[in-house]
């Protein structure tokens, strides 16, 4: 049998400061028609005609492009924002690639047409603070960027000009909680909405769903409840209160857009039913050190100390979210009943980053992870046998 998960693999560039963001491109393919000879079957055969890169930025300022198929090999380096605190491939073509700033709030935007050329096609310049998360629509035709100054921008590429401003403020007096993170919906879900979601954490503790083509913020999920009575007690003082772990970090939508999960510096997992007209938590997904009795299950170790999420990611089809933590690990739940099923360990601090490719019909994952331990690591996890385990319990 294949083991669950093998080691990590180290990439070779020696960053000197954090390693903040990580990414995959999908690469460019055109389909050829090959005809079977036992049957009279045509198939289409996808040959790539782009490299397969990822790209890794730090705080160094050094956005790094790697040869996927093999990944100690570096391909370039981009020069650009002196922090890079996110990136995002272009769907389409796998050869475009935005970078936001943290240092100047600017959204960069290269063309990598192979692996030795580069060129920045654009610099969008509209955010107050730093630029937390960027991603292009899965239509190619917009690009996104969520910010601490608490808006999110939509954006034309090839003008550069920015089309549409999302507010989430309550209090037009206080200051706008600033975004941290952002995920778009892959496929149309059965709600109303349909395509065209886009989902941003903020440090409030809350998360809003957005609607690109209507412009409008449709729900708004409360990831963490502040506590009550324990606060009301030292009110009088203002400084002294203590800093809540209010701030949602990493969001994403689950493979067919029904469901959708918030994580929080909280290290609680939430998992939201968007399918009714108004969005429920169905899971809490919570990691305890002494919990040792429901969470061996599998090759869950059962032994994470409760770290604050930094990054998640769902699985294409199935029912499961990865996600990375303040720890240094990268956690497998099921999403169904709140079970930790597995946990990737190999880095020495937080984890700022994390982008997953399921490959061989999303049976394997090939998990990247960008960390403060100034290291870049690649994981491979074995789905299948992981999903056929659990399975088993049942």
């Amino acid at each position: 049998a294949m083991p669950l998960s093998s080691g990590s693999q180290q990439l070779s560039h020696n960053h000197t400061d954090s390693v903040s963001a990580v990414a995959w491109n999908v690469p460019y393919t055109t389909a050829t028609s090959v005809s079977n000879n036992n049957t009279n079957n045509i198939t289409k055969k996808k040959t790539p005609t782009s490299p397969r890169l990822v790209a890794v930025g730090g705080y160094d300022g050094a956005i790094c492009l790697y040869h996927a198929d093999n990944p100690t090999q570096l391909a370039q380096t981009l020069e650009g924002p002196t922090d890079v605190e996110c990136l995002a491939w272009h769907p389409k073509g796998g050869t475009v690639l935005l970078a936001g700033s943290a240092a100047d709030g600017t959204l960069w935007m290269y063309h990598v047409p192979n692996a030795t050329t580069q060129k920045v096609m654009q610099v969008f310049v509209g955010h107050e603070a730093a630029v937390a998360a960027c991603q292009f629509t899965t239509d190619g035709k917009w690009a996104l960027s969520a910010s601490s100054d608490g808006t999110l921008r939509q954006w034309a590429p090839r003008a550069g000009t920015c089309k549409h401003v999302f507010r989430f403020q309550e209090n037009p007096q206080e200051p706008p909680a600033g975004l941290t993170c952002l995920a778009l919906q892959q496929q149309p879900g059965s709600g109303s909405e349909g395509a065209g979601l886009v989902l941003v954490g903020a440090e409030d503790g809350r998360a809003h769903v957005c609607h690109i083509p209507t412009k409008k913020v449709v729900a708004t999920l409360h990831h963490f409840d502040a506590p009550t009575t324990s606060m009301q007690q030292d009110n009088n003082n203002e400084d002294e209160q203590p800093q809540l772990p209010m701030s949602v970090e990493a969001v994403g939508f689950s493979g067919d857009g029904t469901w959708c999960a918030t994580g929080g510096v909280d290290g609680v997992l939430k998992i939201w039913d968007l399918s009714s007209s108004t969005p429920h938590c169905r899971q809490v997904c919570r990691a305890r050190a002494n919990d040792n009795n429901n969470n061996t299950a599998g090759t869950g170790t059962g032994t994470t100390t409760e770290g604050g999420i930094t990054r998640l990611q769902w699985h294409p089809t199935l029912p499961l979210c990865f996600t990375a933590n303040t720890q240094g690990t990268v956690d497998v739940w099921d999403a169904r009943n709140g079970q930790l099923v597995q946990s990737l360990t190999g880095h020495l601090n937080v984890l700022n980053d994390m982008d997953i490719q399921f490959i061989r019909n999303n049976d394997v994952a090939i998990v990247v992870t960008a960390s403060d331990d100034e290291s870049v690591r690649v994981f491979e996890v074995n789905v299948a046998a992981l999903w056929n385990q659990l399975n088993q319990q049942v």
